[in-house]
């Protein structure tokens, strides 16, 4: 026998053992969102982003300078009799878009399993646990999410209570925060140790209250509560006061115009045990004017004023003991997409978020944001775009000083359908921007940093499916 006639039949076994692997294997759903693109500056160098200082966001169209991706792989691993099982995961990635290799530790931002049809009380509703988006609620224009609870977890979605549906999630999230042996290595940060600060959230949710013709509300309730391991006491943290100006002893959150010292304060565990809750509600109004508009007010106060936990983007980055206790804040927006006749559609969204910084002894900071994304559609693929935004922080800059930043974007796109939402979608893209004076060098980067405006262009490509 040829060596070939002995390969055919072992190939034929091969293949026959593959296919019937696959036929017995799960389907696997395919999901995803990735953004990349290439970019420059006036000024020369790669693309910079324009943010005004200390707000939650920007406007996104021709200002975005990475690429970034979400790959969602999930699988019904078991339906029988009513119940059903999904596996679901997300990994996600950001690089700098500035070379041909750019290595990256993947994220692993969701792995879960849902179960339906479990819960003898609640047939309809959803048993969860694991890494999860948990119900996240945001605004496209800006990129904003001002209402995610997602983080590792457990909760029961989706009970029919008659009026509206109930959901009941423990969250958490936390972070690794610094502490000292002394109260000199503290002043000189010497010899710096971690320690892991959790922070729990039970979020209680009314969804689907019809309240008139294609109107609903959403009520929400997010309670949480620092969770500092008890062996602290007697160790130090380091902080910094201003030693000269009207904000003598005062403590400094960004280096500002004033000499700062070094200090060191000793750490209490308790002080780290404080909670706090956040109310929302929003109001969603659909086929309006050919699209939706969503009316949002939020309001937390001491734990629920931590980035992530509502994203108040006020000034602070990750949890820890400085917002647990004595922060404050309140939210009023207002977002959504109409058609403004048979060729235009329209994005827009107004917003007043006002940050209270009691324990920091800081002033508040109010971000007042305004933007539209108007899109006229030449045909079915081809459309063109203008992006105008504003936003305005109050105290944002050596906190008595306010950030200023205007922004227009205008693009020419192509997308896979006629609407808003079309994706993929390849746009070319021009955008200026201009700033107060009191942000130079802290807007724009280092193309900037001695400019109060500025060009970027370039191309992009955005898709989700």
């Amino acid at each position: 026998m040829s060596k070939t006639m002995r390969i055919l039949p072992l190939a034929g076994a091969i293949s026959a053992i593959v296919f019937s692997a696959a036929a017995s294997a799960a389907t696997v759903d395919f999901h995803g969102y990735v953004r990349s693109g290439v970019g420059a500056s006036s000024e020369g160098g790669d693309q910079e982003a324009f943010q005004a200082v200390g707000s939650g966001s920007k406007y996104r169209l021709g200002n975005e300078t990475e690429t970034y991706g979400e790959i969602k792989l999930g699988s019904e691993l078991y339906n029988k009799d009513g119940v059903s099982f999904y596996l679901d995961s997300n990994m996600a990635f950001s690089v700098d878009q500035a070379n041909d290799w750019e290595g990256t530790d993947p994220a692993f931002r969701e792995f879960n399993v849902k179960a339906k049809g479990v819960l003898p009380f609640a047939p309809e509703a959803t048993l969860w646990a694991g890494k999860r988006f948990y119900k996240r609620h945001d605004i496209h224009l800006i990129d904003f999410y001002y209402w995610n609870m997602s983080g590792p977890g457990a909760g029961i979605e989706g009970i029919d209570m008659g009026f509206a549906d109930l959901s009941v999630a423990w969250v958490k999230n936390g972070a690794e925060l610094d502490y000292y042996e002394t109260a000199n290595d503290a002043i000189n940060k010497r010899d710096a140790k971690q320690y892991k600060l959790d922070q729990n959230i039970l979020d209680i949710r009314l969804e689907n209250i019809e309240v008139s013709e294609n109107g609903s509300l959403t009520l929400g309730l997010d309670y949480a509560r620092g969770n500092a391991v008890k062996n602290l006491d007697g160790f130090y943290h380091q902080y910094k006061v201003h030693t000269t100006g009207p904000d003598k002893g005062k403590l400094v959150v960004e280096n500002g115009k004033y000499v700062d010292e070094a200090k060191a304060f000793a750490v209490d565990a308790d002080d780290m045990d404080k909670d706090g809750y956040m109310l929302t509600v929003e109001h969603t109004q659909n086929n309006f004017f050919g699209g939706f508009n969503k009316f949002v007010v939020q309001y937390a106060t001491d734990a629920m004023t931590a980035s992530g936990m509502g994203t108040n983007g006020q000034g602070f980055s990750k949890v820890d003991e400085t917002n647990l206790d004595g922060d404050k804040f309140l939210r009023v927006m207002d977002h959504g997409v109409v058609a403004l006749g048979d060729n235009v559609e329209m994005q827009y969204v107004a917003g007043f978020n006002k940050m209270s910084f009691d324990a920091a002894n800081k002033k508040d900071q109010t971000w007042i944001t305004m933007g539209v994304r108007p899109v006229y559609f030449w045909n079915d693929t081809m459309s063109s775009a203008i992006e105008l935004g504003h936003d305005r922080v109050s105290n944002a800059i050596d906190g008595d000083k306010d950030s200023k930043l205007s922004k227009v974007t205008f693009a020419q796109q192509w997308s896979a359908g006629r609407s808003y939402w079309a994706r993929p979608q390849i746009r070319a893209f021009v955008t200026y921007a201009d700033w107060n004076e009191d942000s130079k060098g802290k807007i724009g980067g280092e193309a900037f940093v001695d400019e109060t405006s500025g060009f970027t262009y370039g191309v992009q490509m955005e898709a989700w499916w």
